[in-house]
């Protein structure tokens, strides 16, 4: 019975984490730093992020109706989409203080590991595994939790999930492949053998069973990582996914619902925002906690980030991030994007940029008619190129008005733009 159940739950679960050789991520290949696409005569605005006006209605349903469960449950769902994970935080709170359960203490969960809070996710998932008889259900947060702290360098921890999973669904064949992956990438030989033989007796019994073919997909990189391990063959650690995360300050998960008011957890008016972009280097910006953040990494493009707020003073920057081994050329650079508003408009003086480790130029170009003003909604726009450790940053700012404090502050942002090598200290 046993094993039927968990494996309903992988296929549930689709694809697992595959087998790693040593070779280098390719997300590590150096990508050529080419000059930014030339631009029509003004530079196209992208639609507003529906995300925006999902996150508004949910805001006034739970302003109308504050002891709903249901419209914070939607809040927070909106709101962790966005990267705005203290408002997020707070709305999960909220939801554990009108309505504990399951689906809310996980909710709060997912949130915290989002948010860089492992323990205090962990704490949440306790309580879900206390309120559910379900072992499968409650162990998988731990094993989605000892994953990402694995990802994060934090291999103790991801143990303290893995080896609660493994009380919650002993023989879970996820936990008996991440604790292999963990031990093999940590150099610990013996432990990741022992781990691989379990998990290679497991396979071996479902496949003689003549599985559906969706469990074979599944099964058969558990099976490759086994033999991988058997033969000695040295695997990697997984570098972060491209996922946009940022890291909640401890108020946020050092509390129970007793401690007072969900609500009255202040949130703070910038946060630092993560985002991998190649390997372990994370791209990091200081942005005003109401800023919606997306993040696109597609095969073989750049990766591209997308920041964007409603409100009096609209927000939208589109920010596009290449690996570079060579210093690229930025006043060449900032040149050719001048010289895409020709004739268009009158693209402004080129304004130098500097930060710690950190060059850049930009300028600004005005939309060259009230016609393309009235078009975009974003009558002028300035443009960057930035060059940050072995990193180029193109940037383009859309700004409502000539308001010199806009330029500013997202000069303010620019220059403290960082590129952060997260690989983990070998133990």
């Amino acid at each position: 019975m046993a094993q039927a159940r968990w494996l309903a739950v992988l296929l549930v679960l689709g694809a697992c984490a595959r087998p790693i050789p040593s070779a280098r991520s390719p997300a590590s290949a150096a990508v050529p730093a080419a000059a930014p696409a030339r631009a029509k005569p003004f530079a196209p605005v992208p639609e507003a992020d529906p995300l925006l006006a999902e996150i508004a209605s949910a805001e006034r349903a739970a302003a109308d109706h504050p002891d709903d469960a249901e419209a914070w449950g939607k809040l927070r769902a909106a709101l962790k989409r966005a990267n705005r994970l203290q408002e997020a935080a707070r709305a999960a709170w909220r939801t554990v203080e009108l309505a504990p359960s399951v689906e809310s203490w996980t909710a709060l969960g997912d949130v915290l590991v989002q948010g860089g809070a492992p323990n205090g996710a962990l704490a949440a998932f306790e309580e879900v595994s206390r309120q559910t008889n379900d072992g499968f259900l409650a162990a998988q947060n731990f094993i989605n939790l000892g994953y990402r702290a694995w990802l994060w360098g934090m291999d103790e921890l991801a143990m303290r999930a893995y080896a609660r999973a493994d009380e919650l669904a002993p023989g879970h064949p996820q936990v008996l492949f991440n604790r292999a992956l963990l031990f093999a990438a940590g150099g610990k030989a013996a432990n990741a053998q022992a781990e691989a033989t379990k998990l290679r007796n497991v396979v071996d019994r479902v496949l003689e069973d003549r599985p559906p073919l969706e469990m074979v997909e599944i099964l058969e990189p558990m099976k490759a990582l086994t033999e991988s391990i058997m033969n000695g063959e040295t695997i990697a650690r997984r570098p972060p996914q491209p996922e946009a995360g940022q890291r909640l300050p401890d108020r946020f998960w050092r509390r129970d619902p007793s401690q007072g008011h969900a609500l009255d957890l202040a949130v703070d008016e910038t946060a630092e925002r993560f985002y991998p972009i190649a390997g372990w280097h994370v791209l990091v910006l200081t942005l005003p906690s109401r800023w919606a953040d997306r993040l696109t990494a597609e095969k073989g493009q750049p990766i591209r980030i997308h920041l964007q707020a409603d409100g009096p003073q609209p927000v939208l920057w589109l920010l596009t991030v290449t690996e570079t081994k060579q210093a690229p050329d930025l006043d060449r650079l900032i040149a050719e994007a001048r010289s895409n508003f020709s004739g268009a408009s009158t693209p402004g003086g080129v304004r130098a940029l500097a930060g710690r480790g950190l060059e850049g130029r930009g300028f600004i170009a005005d939309a060259p008619d009230a016609e393309a003003r009235d078009r975009s909604g974003f009558p002028r726009v300035y443009m960057a190129v930035l060059r940050a450790g072995d990193f180029l940053v193109t940037a383009q700012v859309f700004l409502r008005d000539r308001d010199p404090g806009l330029l500013n502050e997202s000069e303010d942002i620019l220059r403290r733009l960082q590129v952060r090598d997260s690989t983990p200290q070998q133990r």
